[in-house]
């Protein structure tokens, strides 16, 4: 396969069985797919990455206003070369932002469930820029409703029961410029565990090279290759640049073509993998940074919004398709594996998990009653 494969959400509603077979092909053949939509207005989509480059554009005493390492669910403002893929630095700066939770939760160390530390506000920087709150609350609430849609559509094709299956997801509902769920404090009313990346990848100069703790970061890395620990992937990049590069099943690495504002990127996770009993594939990409413009010295970033869908915190993912009756369209696999990553079935083992060796500062700042073992487990000490 020398392209990602192209899919239209239109389809679904003209017909909704041959875009199901679509999306299960694309899913168990290499994981990665474009999705041509409706849903989200383009406007709403520019505003959205519009808003992120003004942020970013911000000098650093601002930015920093709303940094992640006051935070012990990992949100929050992260400058360049603090996150590592793999004890590799990454070469970005970058938001993170997950589903709200404004009752009281289980954040205590007392809990046993240690990642319910994840549940948490955002902190937006609504004092030096409040339109950006609104503006990724649109966005975000467009891409769930869309996410949803999928994910039945994942039912349709693998003869799964979408009611059923979708009780493990929970509501969301946009509510005075947040994405919230409609719970009052009951883990059986509590939303999908949706993250979210604002990230901003500045273009290589001659002889770049990010050095933070003593290790270097290979000059053209933006994030190293990994395969993604929640349920889907929806990204939305700028139109302009892109540098994302997907692992296909025989070991080669091919580019994912810049997207205009009604195309959104998507892949599949871990948990799906799971779900899936390995019919759906857990794609390793990996992004690589462009070289500014040598014919007149501009310096742009590319600008990328990608969501991360899943289950409810606390469910636990299993096996739950039937794959003997399915056809099997996928060549022997040959694709890069971190080694020393166990998947986890819990939501919210499998994030936390990415989060901490990914943050490792804010891991040991805030979480210094737990230890990471070699293979990701997340264990008190």
């Amino acid at each position: 396969m020398s392209q990602i494969p192209s899919l239209n959400l239109q389809l679904s509603k003209t017909n909704p069985v041959k875009f199901a077979d679509q999306l299960r092909h694309a899913c168990h053949t290499i994981g990665f797919f474009l999705l041509h939509h409706d849903i989200i207005p383009p406007t709403t989509c520019f505003r959205a990455l519009d808003e992120t480059r003004q942020f970013f554009s911000r000098p650093m005493h601002e930015k920093m206003m709303i940094s992640y390492e006051n935070h012990p669910s990992f949100r929050g403002y992260m400058p360049m070369g603090v996150e590592n893929t793999e004890g590799q630095i990454d070469g970005r700066e970058q938001i993170e932002y997950a589903a709200e939770y404004f009752y009281p939760s289980n954040n205590n160390l007392q809990d046993t469930q240690y990642y319910r530390r994840l549940k948490a506000t955002n902190p937006w920087p609504d004092e030096i820029q409040s339109t950006l709150r609104p503006a990724i609350a649109d966005y975000v609430s467009g891409v769930l409703d869309i996410s949803d849609q999928l994910r039945d559509a994942m039912c349709l094709a693998l003869n799964v029961d979408a009611e059923s299956f979708a009780s493990l997801f929970g509501k969301h509902q946009c509510n005075n410029n947040n994405i919230i769920g409609p719970g009052q404090g009951r883990i059986d009313d509590d939303p999908p565990f949706w993250s979210m990346k604002l990230v901003s990848y500045p273009p290589m100069n001659g002889g770049d090279n990010l050095v933070r703790n003593g290790k270097n970061a290979k000059s053209n890395q933006g994030v190293g290759a990994h395969t993604d620990s929640n349920f889907l992937t929806l990204i939305l990049q700028d139109p302009v640049h892109s540098g994302l590069q997907v692992q296909t099943v025989d070991g080669t690495w091919i580019d994912v073509p810049p997207t205009d504002s009604n195309t959104l990127v998507c892949n599949i996770g871990e948990l799906a993998e799971i779900w899936t009993d390995g019919y759906f594939l857990a794609t390793p990409h990996r992004v690589l940074r462009h070289f500014s413009n040598e014919n007149d010295g501009t310096l742009t970033c590319r600008t990328s919004l990608p969501i991360f869908y899943n289950p409810k915190l606390d469910t636990v993912m299993k096996p739950m398709v039937d794959i003997k009756d399915l056809p099997w369209d996928r060549k022997q696999q040959n694709q890069w594996r971190r080694k020393n990553n166990i998947v986890l079935g819990s939501v919210g083992e499998n994030s936390f998990k990415s989060l901490a060796r990914s943050h490792t500062n804010v891991f040991q700042r805030h979480h210094s009653d737990l230890r990471i073992l070699y293979d990701g487990r997340i264990m008190k000490k």
